[in-house]
C-alpha cells in the first residue's frame, strides 16, 4: 500500500512536469513563431532587395554582343543607374526612349524623373507610360499617371502598357472595358488618346480586333507581328537587348516600315 502510493506520487509528478514541459515548448514554438514573422518583415536585407541601386554595377551583366538594329528603348528602375553619356555616344541610332512612370493607383517608379531629366539633356525624343492593374479604378490610374509626368515636356504620345501580369484576373470584355476607359479619360484630360503597349499573343486574345484604330507598340521576341490588317508603329523586337551604357539587358523597339517618329509625336 505505501508502495502504491509512493507510485501514484511518483507518477503523479511526471505526468505534471509533463504537462509543464509541454506547455512551455508550446509557447516557445509560439515566440519563435512570432519572431520569423517579425524578422521576415523589418529584416532589413528585404528592404535592400527591392531598392535598386543608383550606382553602376560592377561588372556588366551581359556577355553577348551589342544589340545594333533598333531604333528605341524602354525602361524603367529594373536598368538601374544608366550612363547616359555612354548611351547616347555608343547607340547614335536611338532616338527615342520611352520611360516607365506610374503602375497602378498609387506606385511611381523610382526612376523616373531621374531617367526622364537625363534622357531629355541629351536631345533624346521621350515618352512615358503607364502599367495598367486589376487592383483600382481606371479613374484613380490615370490621376497617378497624369499627376506625375508633365504633360508639357512629353515630346512621344502617352502609352499605356497592358499585360497578363496587370490584369490576369479580367476577362476579355472587363480588359475591354477597363481599357477603353482608361483611354477615354486620358484623351478627356489631354486631347490625345495614348498608344497601347502589349504583347502580340496578349492583343490576339483580348483586344483585336476592336483596338486596331489606335496607335500600337506591340512585342513579339521571335518575329514582326503579324496581326491581319493591323500595322502596329512600333515593334518591341527583344526584350534582352545589350546596350551599351546598361548593364542589365533592356527593351529595344523598332518603329515599323513606312512609320516615321513624327507619327508617334505629341501633337503641339
Amino acid at each position: 500500500m505505501v508502495k502504491c502510493k509512493r507510485k501514484r506520487k511518483k507518477n503523479t509528478h511526471k505526468k505534471h512536469t509533463h504537462k509543464k514541459h509541454g506547455a512551455g515548448s508550446w509557447l516557445l514554438v509560439v515566440f519563435a513563431m512570432l519572431g520569423v514573422l517579425l524578422i521576415i518583415d523589418f529584416m532589413p536585407w528585404r528592404k535592400l532587395c527591392s531598392m535598386i541601386s543608383n550606382q553602376w554595377s560592377q561588372h556588366d551583366k551581359n556577355k553577348d554582343s551589342y544589340s545594333k538594329n533598333f531604333d528605341g528603348i524602354d525602361i524603367s528602375r529594373h536598368q538601374g543607374s544608366i550612363r547616359w553619356d555612354e548611351l547616347v555616344d555608343e547607340n547614335p541610332q536611338l532616338r527615342f526612349v520611352y520611360i516607365k512612370a506610374t503602375e497602378g493607383s498609387s506606385v511611381v517608379d523610382s526612376f523616373y524623373n531621374k531617367n526622364f531629366k537625363a534622357a531629355k539633356k541629351r536631345g533624346l525624343l521621350v515618352g512615358s507610360y503607364h502599367f495598367l492593374t486589376y487592383r483600382t479604378s481606371m479613374e484613380r490610374q490615370v490621376d497617378n499617371f497624369l499627376a506625375n509626368i508633365d504633360l508639357s515636356q512629353q515630346d512621344l504620345l502617352l502609352l499605356i502598357d497592358i499585360e497578363e501580369s496587370g490584369t490576369g484576373k479580367w476577362k476579355r470584355s472587363t480588359i475591354q472595358e477597363n481599357l477603353a476607359e482608361f483611354i477615354r479619360l486620358i484623351k478627356k484630360r489631354t486631347g490625345v488618346s495614348p498608344m497601347i503597349y502589349t504583347n502580340e499573343s496578349y492583343y490576339r486574345k483580348n483586344l483585336y480586333p476592336e483596338f486596331n484604330h489606335y496607335r500600337l507598340f506591340i512585342a513579339n521576341y521571335n518575329y514582326k507581328p503579324r496581326l491581319q490588317g493591323v500595322k502596329c508603329d512600333i515593334w518591341q523586337s527583344s526584350e534582352r537587348g545589350r546596350v551599351h551604357g546598361i548593364s542589365t539587358r533592356v527593351d529595344i523597339d523598332r518603329l515599323r516600315d513606312g512609320v516615321s517618329i513624327d507619327d508617334i509625336m505629341m501633337p503641339e
